[in-house]
C-alpha cells in the first residue's frame, strides 16, 4: 500500500543555498526546468531515512546541467557518473553512459513538484502538465533537450555522395499517456499530424518529420533566450545549411538570434 504523502515540518538541513521557490510561480525559465525534469530528472522521497526529499537532474552534457544550476541559483555541487552497467529484477543488463547530475534536497520543491504530477518513480506513469500556452514553447523545448532528438536521415547520393534526405524530430517517454497528450497538443497548436505512438527499446516514442520539425524547431527556438542544448540546436542548423530550400525568413531570423549563445 502506498504510503500518503505528508510534509514533515522538520525537514533536513541544507547546506548549500538554492531558490527553493522556484516552482512556485509560472516563467519561462520555470517551464523550460520543468519539461528539462519531466524527461531528464527525477523526484525521490527519502523522508524515511533523511528526512527530505530530493530533486535531481542529470545529463551527459555538462553544459546543460550547470545552465540550470545557474538558473536555480543553487550552490550544490554538480557530480560526475561514469559509464556503467546494471541488472534489473528480470536479469537485464543496462549500459548507462557517462552523465553530470545535479541533486537537490528540498521538501519545499518536492511539494511543489508533486502539485504538477511529479512523482518518484514517475516514467511509467507521467501525465502532460496543465501549464499556461504562453509556456508551452520554453517546457517543450526543455523536455527536447531532456528527452527528444533531432535524426538527420541521410541517403546515397550521385558518386556515393551522403546527402540529407530528411530531419526526423524524437520524443521519448517512458509513459505512453504523456506522448499522446504531447502528440494532441502539438497537433492543436502547430497544426501538425498526430503522430503514432511506437514502442521503442524501454520507452515509447513519437517522430515527425521535415515539414513538421522546422514548425516545431520554430516553436521551440523563437525567444527562447541562449535556453538550451547547444549540441541540439546545431543538429537543425546543420540540416537548415544542408537543406536550405526550408530557410525561410522566420528560420533565419531565429538562427541568427540564437548565433550569439552559440559563442558562450
Amino acid at each position: 500500500m502506498q504510503r500518503e504523502f505528508q510534509l514533515d515540518p522538520r525537514g533536513g538541513h541544507n547546506r548549500y543555498n538554492c531558490n527553493f521557490d522556484f516552482f512556485k510561480k509560472w516563467s519561462g525559465k520555470m517551464a523550460y526546468v520543468l519539461g528539462f525534469l519531466y524527461a531528464d530528472g527525477d523526484v525521490e522521497d527519502a523522508d524515511i531515512s533523511s528526512r527530505t526529499q530530493y530533486i535531481k537532474f542529470a545529463n551527459k552534457d555538462r553544459e546543460i546541467i550547470e545552465k540550470i544550476k545557474t538558473l536555480l541559483e543553487s550552490e550544490h555541487p554538480i557530480h560526475f557518473r561514469p559509464p556503467h552497467t546494471s541488472l534489473d529484477k528480470n536479469g537485464h543488463i543496462y549500459r548507462s553512459s557517462r552523465s553530470f547530475y545535479l541533486r537537490i534536497g528540498s521538501k519545499r520543491m518536492f511539494a511543489d513538484l508533486r502539485k504538477f504530477g511529479l512523482i518518484p518513480n514517475k516514467s511509467k506513469v507521467l501525465k502532460f502538465p496543465s501549464l499556461p500556452l504562453k509556456y508551452l514553447s520554453h517546457f517543450l523545448r526543455g523536455y527536447f533537450d531532456g528527452d527528444g532528438t533531432i535524426y538527420l536521415e541521410q541517403r546515397r547520393g550521385i558518386k556515393q555522395k551522403l546527402i540529407f534526405k530528411r530531419a526526423n524530430t524524437i520524443f521519448s517517454c517512458g509513459s505512453r499517456i504523456f506522448l499522446k497528450d504531447l502528440s494532441n497538443i502539438l497537433g492543436r497548436v502547430l497544426n501538425v499530424r498526430k503522430a503514432k505512438i511506437y514502442k521503442g527499446h524501454g520507452d515509447f516514442q513519437i517522430a515527425y518529420f521535415t515539414r513538421d520539425s522546422v514548425k516545431i524547431f520554430k516553436f521551440m527556438y523563437k525567444n527562447s533566450s541562449g535556453l538550451f542544448l547547444k549540441r541540439k540546436f546545431n543538429n537543425f542548423k546543420k540540416f537548415f545549411k544542408m537543406r536550405n530550400k526550408w530557410l525561410d525568413r522566420e528560420v533565419v531570423e531565429i538562427l541568427d538570434e540564437n548565433e550569439k549563445f552559440l559563442a558562450r
